[in-house]
């Protein structure tokens, strides 16, 4: 079994890597530390599976989704987000993802049980957000203002709707303050929103609110 985990954070790879070994006797671990380094190392050679990280440093990893299967069609992506809103959920699984997992879940038996059923040519979602995702399917949600934001835009939305400010989104997602600025701007722009407080109000209203 080969695996490929990409992640910038040399701590969790190693974490990965040693519960890799111990689960799976015969398992090969590649890394990649950024979007470019996985889809090169990717196409280099036939993997099982790819772990992939939702943030690679100043990056995001859901950018580098559409284009890796794109390229890798047939090879299973299990992602791990800290983030377990089915906003992100939904959005992974359109671009190709076959697995999502919290980190808190990826921390146990789950993340094992991802990897065997996705290696299986199946799709993996562990109960709490398979559940999320039954009730999101189960109402209409067509049209909504925040469904136009992109992956990082979503992400960056949901942070000012959990009353960060812009320099603490800057520290937490590795990005100047200057980036996160523009992405606040375009978020007000296409939700039609004016401040930070509507930003809040609006995530409230529509079940996004931490």
């Amino acid at each position: 079994m080969k695996i490929l985990i990409a992640d910038d954070h040399m701590i969790v790879r190693s974490g990965l890597r040693r519960m890799l070994q111990a689960e799976f006797s015969d398992v090969v671990v590649g890394e990649a530390t950024s979007c470019r380094e996985l889809l090169e190392k990717a196409k280099s050679a036939k993997w099982d599976a790819v772990i992939l990280d939702v943030a690679l440093g100043a990056e995001n990893g859901l950018s580098a989704l559409p284009l890796l299967k794109e390229s890798c069609p047939n090879l299973p992506v299990i992602v791990l987000s800290m983030y377990g809103e089915r906003q992100f959920v939904t959005r992974a699984l359109a671009d190709g993802a076959s697995a999502y997992l919290t980190k808190e879940q990826a921390a146990d038996e789950e993340l094992f049980r991802a990897i065997r059923t996705v290696c299986a040519g199946r799709r993996y979602l562990g109960e709490a957000l398979a559940e999320q995702l039954a009730d999101h399917f189960a109402k209409d949600r067509k049209g909504r203002p925040h469904d136009a934001l992109s992956s990082r835009e979503l992400e960056v939305f949901l942070l000012l709707a959990a009353a960060k400010s812009v320099s603490e989104i800057a520290e937490q997602l590795g990005l100047s303050v200057k980036t996160v600025s523009t992405y606040r701007t375009r978020i007000l722009e296409k939700m039609s929103l004016e401040s930070n407080a509507e930003i809040i109000q609006y995530a409230v209203r529509n079940g996004l609110a931490g």
